[in-house]
């Protein structure tokens, strides 16, 4: 009984704290999903967790022209036993201000050049295709521009205070002209021994049908890959192809497909097979994803 009544006034505290947030003209939410596979890579099977996450986020509006946003989200193993650990780790966290300048962010996210250039071709919800090194997310001031005419411009820097290495500098520029996306990215590294430079070009075939392209380059890799994606009305049909390039090794291929069909607006089912890495596996995957 006592437990029910101090879970009783915790609720009640924090749905008055909400309130009171959203009559100051901010916004809270709490969001999540679920995401299991069962995965296959040469005779080797398994059950997975696929990513799930569980976050909440929030903005408050300044002024007219100034809003202030945060997230944080935590990434945890949804297909654990009762009597394993199970401990949440952070996926991202950070703080912002948008407005007419653009806006501003704080903490830990995706990289920007991974978000232009690589996942114009590593396109998968389980597989996953080679990608150039880029910086490790964590400890990032980063700035995204408004669009001046389709041109955008984004610029991060990661404050490294580690003996010996330096901040790394993230650079991404990316047009847009009618069907057409063009975008390039730059990635120092925080230790200045390579950097990565990296090119995607996007083109909008038709409402349904896309086509892109990525070449990224550093003192190791060359990667040049091509995809194409297809919205069949209840999901997607896509599927990407990839050459690797290492110095010192021989050029191998990945290319992968998969299949995506909706069950509802926020739950959908997926199937992808494809041949991966440098000894060119071939990994299948049968998965279900659940936003809430």
């Amino acid at each position: 009984m006592k437990k029910s009544i101090i879970a009783l006034a915790v609720s009640s505290a924090a749905l008055t704290s909400v309130s009171a947030i959203a009559e100051e003209g901010s916004t809270f939410d709490v969001y999540g999903n679920i995401q299991y596979a069962i995965t296959d890579t040469e005779g080797t099977g398994d059950f997975a967790d696929n990513g799930s996450t569980l976050g909440v986020q929030g903005e408050t509006k300044i002024n007219d022209g100034l809003t202030g946003f945060f997230k944080y989200e935590l990434e945890f193993d949804a297909d654990k036993d009762g009597d394993e650990d199970n401990e949440a780790k952070l996926d991202q966290a950070f703080v912002g201000l948008k407005g007419n300048f653009g806006t501003v962010k704080v903490g830990s996210f995706d990289s920007i050049y991974n978000d232009a250039i690589q996942d114009a071709v590593d396109q998968f919800e389980f597989i996953g295709f080679e990608g150039a090194d880029t910086t490790e997310e964590g400890d990032t001031i980063a700035y995204f521009s408004p669009s001046f005419n389709g041109l955008e411009l984004q610029l991060s820097s990661q404050v490294n205070t580690a003996e010996g290495a330096g901040n790394a500098t993230t650079a991404v520029a990316k047009y847009s002209v009618d069907a057409l996306t063009f975008a390039a990215g730059y990635d120092s590294l925080s230790d200045y021994t390579e950097e990565t430079i990296g090119f995607s070009i996007g083109y909008q075939v038709t409402p349904a049908l896309s086509v892109s392209a990525k070449l990224e380059n550093n003192d190791d890799q060359d990667i040049t890959g091509l995809s194409t994606r297809y919205g069949y009305g209840a999901g997607d049909l896509y599927a990407s192809a990839q050459v690797v390039s290492e110095d010192g090794s021989d050029d191998y291929n990945e290319y992968a497909a998969g299949v995506s069909y909706s069950l509802a607006s926020n739950m959908y089912v997926y199937g992808e097979v494809g041949q991966l890495g440098e000894t060119e596996d071939t990994t299948t995957a049968v998965g279900v994803y659940y936003d809430f």
